[in-house]
């Protein structure tokens, strides 16, 4: 007699969902702009709750509500890899929650990579005052590479080393991706 616990492990693996949530997706500037378009959503209600009573005051407490809870649910977006049957995705995920995914094509990319690049980023509304500030960063950038490095496609982009690094390990682990470091040869 097999009972549920009999099952084969690989049925339990073939609707497994795999997460790795790993930095913020948005940086400090769209942040700002983020903060700044909730903001001025969330005026319209405030000034109905204040203005009106009884039923469309209660309506406008539940708008300012989930504005307020979409504006930090936004805010607060990060970046990863889901893997399920369908294959390998990169997942937004918010309060630890799937948002939505992206999925990742393979087709002739069998190899991926981190390359590391020295990116500049300028600040929301100091750079129009000041043209020359801006902030430097590493970024750490995951490719698809095709067998001779030739062909590269962008897959996601970290600001973390440690993060570049957990994401190749989970990508190359879920996957037939193999990693290797990156030497086009155009031969």
């Amino acid at each position: 007699m097999k009972t549920s616990h009999n099952k084969p492990i690989s049925h339990k693996l073939k609707h497994e969902k795999k997460y790795l949530i790993l930095e913020s997706q948005f940086d400090s500037n769209y942040k700002l702009y983020i903060y700044i378009f909730f903001l001025f959503a969330l005026g319209m209600p405030f000034i109905v709750i204040m203005k009106t009573y009884g039923l469309i005051r209660i309506v406008a407490i539940i708008g300012f509500i989930a504005i307020l809870f979409l504006g930090v649910s936004i805010w607060f977006m990060k970046k990863g890899f889901m893997k399920n049957s369908h294959g390998l995705h990169i997942g937004y995920f918010s309060w630890g929650k799937l948002v939505f995914t992206e999925h990742i094509r393979l087709l002739n990319k069998p190899k991926v990579t981190i390359l590391k690049f020295r990116k500049r980023e300028r600040a929301g509304f100091v750079s129009i005052a000041n043209p020359e500030f801006s902030q430097a960063f590493n970024a750490f950038d995951i490719y698809l590479l095709n067998e001779k490095h030739t062909v590269k496609k962008q897959v996601i982009s970290f600001k973390s080393e440690k993060n570049a690094q957990l994401a190749l390990n989970f990508l190359t682990s879920n996957s037939k991706l193999k990693h290797e470091i990156y030497s086009p040869d155009f031969s």
